[in-house]
C-alpha cells in the first residue's frame, strides 16, 4: 500500500503547493487592483482546496501505514528525541492540518463575505498562511536528517 500511497502524496504535494499559491497571489493581487469576486477567484480557491483535502486523505494513510510513523508511534517518548521520527510523526502532520485549516477558513470566509474585497483578503490571508505553513513542513530535499526527494517514485 504504501508503494502507491508514497509516490502519490509526493505528486499530489506540487500540485496543492502550486493551487495555494496561485490562489492566494490571485486573490492578493485582486485585492488590489479588482473589487470583484469572479469565477476564476472562485475555481482557483476551490481546486486549492480539493487539492489540499485530497492531499490529507493520502497523506492520513500513510501517515497510519508509514513504518517510520509507526516505529514513532511504538515509543513516542524516544521519537521525540530522534528528528526524522519527531519530524513525520509530529511536525510535519501538525503543520499540514494546520495549513488545511486556514484553506478551509479562508474559503468559507471568502464564500459569506459581504463583496468581493473581503472574499479576495480572506483567500490571501487564509491560503497565505498555509503557503507559509506548507513551505515549513514539507521535507525539502535540503533539509537534513529529514530531507525527501523532490519527487519520489
Amino acid at each position: 500500500m504504501q508503494d502507491f500511497l508514497l509516490p502519490l502524496h509526493s505528486l499530489l504535494r506540487w500540485v496543492a503547493f502550486a493551487d495555494v499559491f496561485a490562489a492566494a497571489l490571485l486573490c492578493a493581487v485582486a485585492l488590489r487592483t479588482l473589487p470583484e469576486w469572479r469565477p476564476v477567484h472562485k475555481i482557483t480557491a476551490l481546486m486549492a482546496l480539493i487539492a489540499m483535502d485530497l492531499q490529507l486523505l493520502v497523506g492520513g494513510a500513510l501517515w497510519l501505514k508509514s513504518p517510520l510513523v509507526q516505529v514513532a508511534r511504538a515509543n513516542m517518548g524516544a521519537a521525540m528525541k530522534e528528528p526524522a521520527l519527531r519530524f513525520f510523526a509530529v511536525e510535519h502532520a501538525a503543520m499540514m492540518i494546520l495549513a488545511l485549516v486556514a484553506v478551509h477558513i479562508g474559503y468559507a470566509r471568502a464564500k459569506r463575505a459581504a463583496d468581493g474585497a473581503a472574499a479576495h483578503k480572506a483567500v490571501a490571508i487564509g491560503y497565505g498562511l498555509a503557503f507559509l505553513l506548507l513551505l515549513a513542513g514539507i521535507p525539502w530535499p535540503f533539509r537534513g536528517a529529514v530531507a525527501r526527494p523532490w519527487l519520489t517514485m
